[in-house]
């Protein structure tokens, strides 16, 4: 290598003082005057003397280098636009070969965005998939220059929580889209950080979004049962009726019974998506102010974090010999603690959001409150969901106990949804399909009725109901008489009969043996033959019948006299028995009759009917 600038630089380009390596801070060396000095002792590098300005100097040859320090040193020469090796300002140290190595740095940064590794962790992966491998210096380097200026990407592979309260931005606001209190409420569940005499219980929270109105309710875990709890006691408190609810997706919360009593108050439940807590921002930073504020003060406080647990159990085992928190407080005891700061600091103090203090803010909303029902509405509409069950003629059925009451005896053989009190097993709330109430069914044993009792009576509220339905009914078959519309239908189809024209169906001459016999031996009378003899018995005589009924009446009396006997005219016994083979005799004999199938008319004879 070759310096320009004269023998001083010629001889630089060859050889180095301690202070200059130390200032390249070559891969493998140390980055002090000193700690050259001493490495280049240790393993006896070269050296020669010059004369300068400051008099008697120590270069170093470097051609002694380490090759770790040497292959640094060329790439920075060839890298800068100067002749002069510099040190390198603003970029880690090392960086070159990271730059040559493109792939290498990739498979390091892949690496340690998924967990934070050291560097000899990442040095060993490498091994296993690369030959030219950076020095182990170098290596700390690049991801110390990493972890300095992607701190936010590697937050937000490695911790999303953290990554979403440091790093994620928040230029809007969470509750821009709110106008009005008891427009959304959101709830949510933490675990106390105070360990009580009950155990380590938990704390259900609600607030109002638009006033950041609160209150907390200390129950034993999150659960179906305790959020219905703490809605109840919420919508009492403040007397209104939410109109959209912001919950997590745990299963306190997205469960049948909650889903299916919100829309009976008029409530939607809005399901936040799971590892969303940003979702419900109001209510999560509550939970922190008020551990901040109150519970870090407490008695049995254990600490909000495992470092804090474990620095509050170092801080009991020196003062009591015994690492362990001991609780000082009942469940009831933090709940007192709770309600005293929520209403008596929290909810009169001028929130920072709002610049308003919540509960003022909550009165003063622009938009009226929807009223919270009665008591007892509250309590059946947020009942346990049960599910769906048949009324029997045992009543509803549930965990082998039958329950009755007297509005189900309409409800025999139909099915009904089910709601139940936890605290009281010998009801259960009977509502139909859409959510309508029906009743409160009891169970005779779970409700201290005698059985025998109970069914006396559950049969006495059938009776009644099918005594008057049957009334009812006798009413309605008065005025739709089945009789009157059956004759009307069978006459519509009489009607209908003689009405039918159909177009002649194409057909071929077609004959067998038995039906060349029947023509042989019997010579039925032609439709012209009929339509004569018909018309003979309609033409009107002084002395023959002229209505239909007259006719029809004494083709019978002919009919009849000649089969008892008796002396007839043939040629009127001919014709009455010809008319009484026409259609329009029997459609009339049918609807006139008792429906009983007419005797068959009378056949003709040869020679009857050749006549």
């Amino acid at each position: 290598m070759t310096r320009a600038g004269g023998p001083t630089a010629l001889l630089a380009s060859t050889h180095l003082s301690a202070h200059e390596i130390a200032a390249l801070a070559l891969d493998g060396l140390p980055e002090t005057k000193r700690g050259i000095q001493l490495l280049a002792e240790r393993q006896g590098w070269s050296t020669r003397q010059a004369t300068g300005r400051g008099g008697v100097r120590v270069l170093y040859a470097v051609a002694d280098l380490p090759s770790d320090a040497q292959r640094d040193l060329v790439d920075r020469w060839v890298s800068q636009p100067s002749t002069r090796p510099q040190a390198k300002v603003g970029r880690p140290k090392g960086s070159d070969y990271f730059s040559r190595r493109e792939e290498v740095a990739a498979a390091v940064e892949a690496w340690i965005a998924e967990r934070p590794l050291s560097s000899a962790r990442v040095m060993e992966l490498l091994q296993t998939r690369f030959n030219d491998l950076p020095s182990p210096r170098s290596l700390r380097r690049f991801i110390a220059h990493l972890e300095a200026t992607k701190p936010a990407l590697l937050a937000s592979t490695r911790d999303p929580d953290l990554f979403k309260s440091r790093y994620r931005l928040a230029l809007g606001q969470a509750d821009a889209v709110v106008s009005h209190a008891h427009q959304v409420w959101e709830i949510d569940t933490t675990m106390a950080d105070v360990m009580t005499k009950g155990g380590r219980v938990a704390i259900l929270g609600i607030i109002d979004v638009w006033s950041r109105r609160a209150k907390y309710l200390v129950v034993p875990s999150e659960s179906a049962q305790s959020v219905r709890r703490t809605l109840v006691a919420t919508i009492k408190a403040w007397g209104v009726v939410p109109e959209r609810l912001r919950t997590d997706n745990g299963s306190g919360y997205i469960n049948q019974t909650i889903l299916s009593a919100a829309p009976l108050l008029g409530i939607e439940v809005e399901p936040c998506p799971p590892g969303s807590p940003e979702k419900k921002p109001f209510v999560e930073r509550l939970f922190g102010t008020f551990t901040r504020e109150r519970a870090s003060l407490l008695a049995g406080f254990a600490g909000h974090s495992v470092a804090d647990a474990q620095r509050l159990r170092a801080a009991a085992k020196k003062r009591t010999g015994r690492a362990v928190i001991v609780p000082e407080m009942t469940p009831d005891d933090l709940q007192v603690v709770i309600d005293n700061w929520i209403d008596g600091v929290y909810n009169l103090r001028v929130h920072s959001g709002t610049d308003a203090a919540p509960i003022a803010r909550f009165l003063a909303s622009p938009v009226p409150a929807r009223a919270a029902p009665d008591a007892d509405t509250l309590k059946l509409a947020l009942s346990a969901y049960v599910g769906t069950a048949r009324v029997g003629k045992r009543g509803v059925q549930w965990k082998k106990g039958r329950y009755w009451s007297a509005p189900l005896a309409g409800w025999v053989g139909r099915d009904v949804m089910i709601r139940r009190d936890e605290d009281d097993l010998g009801e259960l709330f009977v509502f139909d399909g859409d959510g309508r109430f029906i009743c409160t069914a009891v169970n005779h044993e779970r409700s201290g009725l005698s059985q025998e009792a109970f069914a006396r009576e559950a049969r006495r509220h059938q009776q009644d109901w099918m005594t008057a339905e049957r009334s009812t009914l006798r009413d309605k078959s008065r005025q739709f008489s089945f009789e009157q519309a059956r004759d009307d239908l069978l006459r519509r189809d009489a009607e209908q009969a003689g009405k039918l024209v159909t177009l002649p169906v194409q057909a071929q001459p077609h004959t067998t043996p038995m039906i060349d016999s029947v023509k042989d031996v019997v010579e039925l009378p032609s439709d012209e033959a009929i339509a004569d003899a018909a018309a003979r018995l309609a033409t009107p005589r002084t002395t023959a019948p002229t209505s239909f009924a007259e006719r029809a009446a004494e083709a019978d009396r002919l009919i009849a006299a000649d089969a008892a006997g008796e002396a007839v005219d043939p040629d009127a016994l001919r014709r009455a028995r010809i008319f009484a083979s026409s259609t329009e005799y029997r459609a009339n004999k049918i609807l006139s009759g008792n429906f009983a199938r007419p005797a068959p008319a009378p056949s003709l004879g040869n020679k009857e009917a050749r006549l």
